[in-house]
């Protein structure tokens, strides 16, 4: 029988197999998104659970053993090289989102941050994955594209209710008539069906109690499943309903140092920090899921099944920030410690000293601050429905599907800033674990508690609104060729058509206060009651750093209201004289806060939006081959897909008014706004080869050879961005800059596909039920990789005297890498149960799985901290080393678990926000200052966490967990390269919540 359709009639002897418990039926997991998946893996996994599998006279198997036990099966009957993560209790897998899930997984490492590119903001749960050291990895859910409307190409993966899934598949090599996308693989998300369960109702349910150290808050979990599955007069028919909602409360605390300028002490250069930033970020997030699906078969030949699922995901963060950054800081070298590269460690008295004479200010430093609040809606909606052909007589089965994805994102943020008049100077120690920071004698808390040292200065609003949708519809056909060799031939054919519709502002700055636009200035003191208030900063960092002084900000309740025209149009009488400040009454100017279109302070117009639409066509034609070689048996699958790939932007092109001296002549930017549209059609083959031999039935040898793809980003592709022009400071006080160069920060619609060839081998040994060991190697060349790369993009300027001006501007946005990168490597790792131990003992045993990473990445190129630019960077988000180990204890009643992640620094960015900026150097005083662009690399430093659970089965049907995370309280840390000598500096300390739970499950 042909396999892609056997599934269900090997489900039905299963089902009526001996012992077969309903966890086991569960495990069975729904169809894989390759055809070929083997349904014997679905047989061997619930031959082996139960009743089944018992040593000496005690039954050890558990649960969750039952899980790892099936996903071994699947993995050791793939046709492709995978690994798998199958649901232990009822469908509930193990972690909390879906990230957690698969930072066990060989091969795959997660980051910690809120995005790979965002190394100033922690994520508790982790956003981002990789896996093999790349990001390049596209989701699928029950085998078929799934996406977030986030200007991406692949899921929000904390976005998605880990509650609502069977199993989470990932796929390392791929085969013909699987769907294009993933240089670094796929990770395929399953869900239930009602032909998994056995004929009449069944139910489970899940609840838990959560609390974090930090947070201080209680949150709570619950999900329910319900399935029946029945014979009528019309044939099988088959319901299930699954829901699930989970709330989230975290707090993480950071200290971030600036980066280290080189600066002129005594004759002599050092590098001395610009400052430190310290701060605090609350999230909460909501997240609720429901799944329903259908199934019906008239018959043992033909089954339809329809499917919905919706993942909701909310969240709000606050912020509090204190910023301490200048560039002009200095310290009296004799009184200081640098080490071997002249970068400084420790100094009593980090002052501010006047650039043009070298001598200290005396005066107070002013240092910056700022709340925000965040607020996030997402929700992706996936509905399908296929059918599965295959007649008993017939060598010909054919299946088909129809599929209509709708995404929803929404974002909308408010900063508001203030300014404090601080002490002279800082004492600040970098010789220990976690910095620490000293106030100098006499400035103490009745200053940070005098609310006339502070000053309003600034708000800054975000808002965007993204709908993303995809109908796609697929039909494949097998014939069965009864040939000792070539067993069947598959053709199948793809069309999709994705659209979204993006909105976004920017980030417009705009001025409240402080003198930039006119007396009288606007301090925390006549300011309106409630608009301000102290933050405690309790615990900070578990009260291993101590804070110069608990400070004032703008209230959270003022940020939160997310309305900027509030804090400009309702200020305290005597405040409305300036119209840059506020706006009394009568309809809102078009333009205004220093030349920023005033469509920036909270609202979203026309010119926001963004347009994308990406069109493929896919066809692909494999045949599948089995024969006995020697004592063994050699099988597998060649193919070649070909697809075709028409993307499309369309947005608008922003220049700025702006001022600036030319050549001698003042010379003034219209404010313009004109379209622009493009886009690009690819037609690229990839050919896919999967070879295995099983010498016996415990060891599997694969090889593997496939070219995939990654179309780019709707963000790289986007055809909108701004034009304006970067000038240095005029002598002249007061005078317009002078003119430097122009800028763009215009995407590219013509960005090609990065391609990757890869290369696979694996051994796999399954010498018993639960012992598995494997070692693979794997080799990746990457081309047209998209980089951040400083170039020259044709403009037209616009001036404001009606005269136009065809010319380049710099550019920094992505561009295909015009060399190739290479990515090598070899994953080890196994699980071994001590089955021989007498009685209880048998249930102990021991996971691990080590992966060390290689690349090269010519392309990506970085400005150090003189300047120069370098091209020695890795590639974006791949550690080195990544290791997982795990002790486990699986004897009935008791399931108990303890298990380290670990993974060593990878790149985040080497365009970070606060490591780019143009840095003004002065070698000598009087000496014509040297103006320096910075992207300082910044990396994600080692880190690993360490977790346990304890699961204990009361009866068949109930059973109740207790799980701890982070137990060891581990820092997270990011680096700051481009130093000398390959040097890299900590840029920010991490510490976030510990976090208890306590939570039951049913099932029957």
């Amino acid at each position: 029988m042909r396999k892609f359709l056997s599934d269900r009639h090997a489900r039905r002897r299963a089902m009526t197999a001996s012992g077969a418990s309903l966890l086991a039926i569960i495990a069975m997991g729904t169809a894989a998104p390759a055809w070929a998946q083997d349904a014997a893996a679905d047989q061997d996994a619930s031959a082996q659970t139960g009743d089944d599998l018992i040593m000496g006279e005690e039954i050890v198997v558990t649960g969750r053993r039952e899980a790892l036990q099936s996903a071994d099966e699947r993995k050791k009957n793939a046709d492709t090289i995978i690994d798998s993560v199958v649901a232990d209790d009822a469908g509930k897998l193990p972690d909390n989102s879906i990230t957690e899930v698969l930072q066990r997984v060989s091969g795959v490492t997660i980051v910690r941050f809120s995005a790979l590119n965002d190394p100033d903001h922690f994520s508790v749960e982790g956003s981002g994955i990789q896996v093999r050291g790349l990001s390049g990895v596209a989701s699928r859910l029950n085998g078929r594209e799934i996406f977030s409307a986030n200007a991406g190409r692949s899921l929000l993966w904390g976005d998605v209710t880990p509650e609502l899934m069977q199993a989470v598949d990932v796929y390392k090599s791929s085969s013909a008539d699987q769907i294009e996308g993933g240089t670094g693989g796929s990770v395929d998300l399953r869900t239930k069906l009602p032909f998994d369960f056995d004929m009449g109702l069944h139910a489970a349910g899940s609840a838990d109690v959560s609390v974090g150290d930090l947070a201080d808050e209680a949150d709570y979990s619950v999900s329910g499943l319900i399935a029946g599955h029945w014979d009528t007069p019309i044939g099988e028919v088959g319901l299930l309903v699954d829901g699930a909602y989970s709330q989230l409360t975290s707090r993480s605390q950071f200290f971030r140092i600036e980066p280290y300028f080189l600066t002129t002490l005594q004759g002599d250069d050092y590098f001395v920090p610009g400052g430190f930033d310290y701060g605090e970020q609350a999230f909460q997030r909501k997240r609720d899921g429901i799944y329903a699906a259908a199934q019906w078969a008239p018959n043992d030949d033909l089954t339809f099944t329809g499917i919905f699922f919706q993942s909701r995901y909310r969240n709000r963060g606050d912020e509090w920030a204190e910023i301490v950054a200048q560039q002009t800081f200095a310290v009296d070298p004799t009184q200081s410690q640098f080490d071997s590269n002249g970068v400084l460690v420790s100094t009593p008295n980090l002052y501010l000293r006047d650039p043009a004479t070298f001598n200290p200010t005396g005066g107070a430093i002013t240092q910056g601050g700022t709340t925000g609040v965040n607020k996030t809606r997402t929700k992706t909606q996936d509905m399908s429905i296929a059918f599965a052909w295959a007649p008993a007589d017939s060598r010909v089965a054919i299946r088909g599907s129809y599929q209509h994805i709708f995404s929803t994102s929404e974002a909308n943020s408010l900063s508001v800033f203030r300014d404090f008049s601080g002490p002279t100077g800082y004492g600040l120690d970098l010789t220990g674990d976690l910095p620490s920071v000293t106030v100098p004698g006499g400035f103490g808390q009745a200053q940070y508690d005098d609310q006339s040292r502070y000053l309003w200065t600034a708000a800054m609003p975000h808002n965007e609104d993204n709908t993303g949708k995809m109908d796609s519809a697929a039909l494949d056909i097998e014939y069965d060729v009864d040939s000792s060799f070539f067993r069947k031939v598959k053709v199948g054919g793809r069309w999709s058509n994705r659209t979204e519709r993006d909105f976004n502002n920017g980030y417009a700055w705009a001025a409240l206060g402080r003198g930039w636009n006119g007396d009288p200035q606007l301090t925390f003191v006549n300011s309106a009651p409630g608009d301000s208030e102290l933050h405690p900063y309790k615990d900070f960092f578990r009260g291993a750093i101590a804070l110069p002084g608990q400070v004032y900000y703008p209230s959270l309740a003022l940020a939160g209201t997310l309305d900027v025209d509030l804090l400009h149009r309702s200020p305290p009488a005597g405040f409305c004289a300036d119209p840059y400040y506020c706006v009394p009454s009568g309809p809102l100017p078009q333009s205004g806060y220093g030349g920023s279109d005033y469509r920036q302070s909270g609202f979203l117009l026309p010119n926001d939006q963004r347009d994308f639409s990406t069109r493929t066509l896919a066809g692909y034609i494999m045949t599948t081959y089995d024969t006995p070689l020697g004592d063994g048996n050699l099988s597998g699958n060649v193919g070649v897909r070909v697809v075709n790939v028409k993307n499309e932007s369309q947005g608008v092109i922003r220049q700025l008014s702006n001022t600036y001296i030319r050549n001698g002549q003042t010379v003034t930017l219209a404010e313009v706004i004109t379209p622009r549209e493009g886009g690009g059609n690819f037609t690229r083959f990839l050919p896919a080869i999967n070879v295995i031999y099983a010498p016996d039935d415990k060891i599997r040898v694969r090889g593997a050879y496939n070219i995939t793809m990654d179309n780019a980003s709707f963000q790289a592709l986007s055809a909108a961005g701004e034009v304006g022009v970067a000038t240095t400071a005029n002598p002249v006080a007061g005078d317009p800059g002078i003119f430097n160069r122009f800028t763009t920060t215009q995407g590219a619609p013509d960005l090609e596909p990065t391609m990757s060839n890869n290369f696979d081998l694996s051994f796999e040994w399954y010498p018993r039920p639960g012992t598995t060991f494997h070692i693979a190697g794997f080799y990746k060349r990457l081309t047209n990789l998209p980089i951040y790369a400083i170039q020259q993009r044709p403009v037209t300027i616009y001036y404001n005297d009606g005269t136009t001006e065809d010319t380049m501007a710099t550019s920094n946005a992505v561009r295909n890498s015009e060399e190739a990168a290479t990515v090598k490597g070899v994953e080890v790792g196994g699980r071994v149960f001590l089955d021989s131990l007498p009685g209880w003992l048998n249930g102990i045993g021991l996971e691990a799985n080590y992966t060390f990473i290689d690349s090269a990445n010519p392309g990506d190129i970085y400005r150090d901290i003189l300047g120069n630019v370098q091209d020695d960077a890795p590639l974006q988000g791949l550690s080195r080393h990544n290791f997982n180990v795990a002790f486990l204890y699986e004897h009935d009643p008791i399931s108990f678990r303890v298990a380290y992640s670990w993974r060593s620094k990878y790149l985040q960015s080497t365009n970070s926000n606060g490591t780019n900026p143009l840095f003004n150097y002065y070698p000598a005083p009087g000496a014509p200052v040297e103006e320096i662009q910075l992207a300082l690399p910044v990396y994600g430093s080692s880190y690993g966490s360490l977790d346990a659970g304890v699961t204990f089965r009361v009866t068949e049907a109930f059973s109740f967990t207790i799980q701890g995370t982070n137990l060891t309280n581990a820092t997270q840390k990011t680096l700051m390269g481009g130093y000398p000598n390959g040097s890299l500096y900590t840029r920010s300390w991490f510490q976030s919540d510990r976090r208890v739970k306590v939570g039951v499950n049913v099932a029957f």
